[in-house]
């Protein structure tokens, strides 16, 4: 009857831990997340910034971005880079993720050339990475930027 007990209990036990195991598996198998990120920018000055978007399953990313770099000396108006980006990023390895970028913006009110880039994700945990972009459009850029998935 002992020997009943205990392989009962460590069924329940293992029932139990299973199904927290799935529970947990399923929570990250959303295919649509939100994105939020602050934002440095290299686009012939410092900008910082942030960049609100969605991902399609860490794959596909579609977002908005706006940068400035809040120096206020003698001019009326400060640098300002904003617009659309979309990248699609492939999985290189575990942790690493590389793809190409694009950005549709203005810099200062004005259109700007279609800035293609490269891009590089480091994962940091399940819902934080580590972004790198390096790129060329009207004049060329360096980007990083800290970004925050939200399920």
């Amino acid at each position: 009857m002992k020997k009943l007990m205990i392989i009962a209990i460590l069924l329940l036990v293992s029932n139990v831990v299973f199904s927290q195991t799935h529970y947990y598996k399923a929570k990250y198998e959303k295919p649509f997340t939100f994105q939020v990120a602050p934002t440095y920018f290299n686009y012939g000055g410092d900008l910082f910034g942030y960049q609100i978007g969605i991902n399609f399953k860490e794959v596909f990313n579609l977002s908005y971005f706006h940068t400035r770099d809040y120096d206020f000396g003698e001019r009326y108006m400060d640098d300002r880079f904003a617009g659309i980006q979309s990248s699609v990023m492939l999985p290189v390895g575990e942790y690493m993720q590389v793809g190409p970028s694009v950005r549709l913006a203005t810099y200062n009110t004005e259109l700007q050339k279609v800035f293609i880039a490269a891009e590089v994700r480091l994962d940091l945990s399940d819902a934080w990475k580590l972004g790198l972009e390096y790129g060329a459009g009207d004049k060329k850029g360096f980007g990083l930027k800290f970004i925050w998935n939200m399920y």
